[in-house]
């Protein structure tokens, strides 16, 4: 039996690069979360830092947040009356 993945064309690294802000403005936000995503884990750091300034300046869209801490922060004192 043979495989069709394995008679697919490979395609060079570094094809995500090719991606123009101009392109990227036109992808719905979900679109380019996705994309950002995916550039992000194939270490294409300039197209994950492109849809991440898009996303930024894009209404009602808010940066990802941070990962949550290690540890947790200390409780806050209490103040004594003056």
């Amino acid at each position: 039996m043979k495989n069709s993945r394995h008679d697919a064309p490979v395609l060079p690294r570094g094809r995500v690069a090719n991606w123009t802000r101009e392109q990227l403005d036109k992808l719905s936000t979900d679109d380019l979360r996705a994309l950002r995503a995916n550039a992000e884990g194939l270490k294409e750091t300039e197209v994950a830092a492109l849809c991440t300034d898009i996303l930024e300046h894009r209404p009602g869209v808010r940066a990802p947040r941070a990962a949550p801490r290690a540890t947790p922060r200390p409780a806050a004192r209490a103040r004594k009356p003056a």
